[in-house]
């Protein structure tokens, strides 16, 4: 039947969920050939299919409209607008809002009738179910919910194509992995009061508490330039440019040189930056500067991360490493590079393509087990190979194994460069990761910042 569009009227529960988008391209199509359905309203005059097009004929003056009408029962109006916006391509704000919907008739057990939901069975959660519902995996489904209820503002950025549901997962994880790590915990305070661990909250620009060439090993990872800030109001790494920075951090490590055994070494963790779509090459020009100090660069590590941070931009690649820099203060230092060959217990989980001999481990190189006759490892670590190396060392540690990665990105070095009961220092503590490794590799630690984490 034909209706007079002047008694027809948007359903309040659309707007709720559905954005009246893309209206002036689907005026353009009905001009050419006219409204190929018709729209389905209810009782009272309300669109429940339709609304976009109902849109479009009002803005180009139609008088009347053809209509299919409806008896809706009360609560079944959110399920059949759902239902028959089956075929739109749908945001992922609309997405959200169908999933919150449906969520909720399956959880009480609605939502089942044949002829509003395509899903036939109950079996299975509801997250299964809403998902089957609305044409998307499982996964994503989760990924997407995990995004909304941590970060609803990324939803709008995913719709913008800012970021990716991979991307902003991601980084959420990692937002709320940095929360957690920062949170007081009762082992945390418990090693606070050993004797083998020292804080002192203030800058370790002076570290006056220690003795020279008191601390075998110094594992850091300084605020990076422009990135992250070192305290709320001033200091390292609120400089206004990247070469300011380089001269700042260069002078505040000065003491590190001090402190540290000739026999000892320096481990500086540093991320570059980009300005103005520049990459600044700040890790670089911090080793210059501290060359110029006198210190010794060993190495250069990869730090290949499993799970960069995600960036936006469209027109480069993610950065997915940091530099690691092994310093020295002579080339006469304490370094053992010795991998021993693993018991039962210790073996790591290898790929099948790994080859044994005789039942037991190949003497060939891999890149995910060094050599068992100590042949050195390469300086490009992903998670693979620093997990393996960890647990070739002779670790002569009580109780649990070494924390999981990236904590052994810190275990590796910390083993290979002091033993037992020596001291290592992290002159920017943070959250105490550094720390928390030395309490279970048995080494004593000080660490320094300006916040109790």
């Amino acid at each position: 039947m034909k209706v007079n569009i002047s008694k027809l009227s948007h359903h309040p529960k659309n707007q709720e969920i559905y954005d009246l988008s893309s209206i002036e391209e689907l005026m353009d199509s009905i001009s050419e050939v006219g409204l190929l359905q018709p729209l389905i309203i209810d009782q009272h005059y309300q669109i429940i299919s339709g609304n976009r097009r109902f849109e479009s004929v009002k803005r180009l003056r139609w008088e009347d409209v053809e209509v299919h009408q409806r008896f809706i029962e009360v609560g079944e109006e959110e399920l059949l607008l759902i239902h028959y916006n089956k075929q739109r391509i749908k945001s992922f704000k609309e997405l959200i809002n169908e999933y919150i919907i449906l969520d909720k008739y399956y959880r009480k057990g609605q939502g089942k009738r044949t002829d509003l939901t395509s899903v036939k069975s109950n079996k299975g959660s509801s997250r299964d179910l809403v998902s089957t519902e609305l044409g998307i995996s499982s996964s994503q489904l989760r990924r997407l919910v995990f995004i909304y209820k941590n970060k609803p503002e990324y939803i709008e950025l995913l719709d913008k194509g800012i970021l990716t549901v991979n991307q902003s997962y991601l980084q959420i994880q990692r937002e709320i992995k940095e929360r957690e790590s920062k949170k007081p915990s009762t082992s945390n305070s418990e090693t606070l009061i050993k004797s083998n661990w020292r804080f002192y909250k203030k800058s370790s620009h002076n570290m006056s508490e220690l003795k020279k060439g008191e601390v075998q090993t110094i594992f850091t990872s300084p605020p990076y330039w422009n990135k992250r800030t070192y305290s709320e109001e001033k200091g390292l790494g609120n400089e206004k440019t990247s070469e300011e920075f380089v001269v700042n951090l260069s002078e505040h490590l000065r003491d590190c040189k001090r402190v540290l055994k000739d026999r000892g070494s320096f481990f500086l963790n540093l991320g570059d930056t980009f300005y103005n779509g520049n990459l600044q090459n700040v890790p670089h020009k911090v080793i210059l500067k501290l060359q110029e100090q006198g210190w010794i660069l060993r190495n250069t590590i990869i730090w290949s991360k499993t799970n960069p941070k995600p960036s936006s931009s469209k027109s480069n690649l993610t950065p997915s490493y940091e530099f690691i820099f092994h310093l020295v203060k002579t080339i006469d230092y304490d370094y053992d590079r010795t991998l021993t060959k693993l018991s039962d217990k210790t073996k790591p989980s290898l790929p099948p393509r790994h080859r044994s001999v005789n039942g037991g481990y190949s003497k060939s190189v891999t890149p995910y087990l060094p050599n068992v006759n100590g042949k050195n490892m390469g300086d490009y670590w992903n998670e693979d190979i620093v997990r393996t190396s960890v647990a070739n060392q002779k670790l002569n540690i009580k109780g649990e194994h070494p924390a999981p990665f990236p904590n052994e990105i810190i275990t590796l070095p910390i083993l290979q460069t002091s033993k037992e009961f020596e001291l290592v220092l992290d002159p920017f503590m943070g959250s105490g990761t550094v720390g928390r490794v030395c309490d279970k590799l048995g080494r004593n630690f000080i660490g320094y910042d300006l916040k109790m984490f």
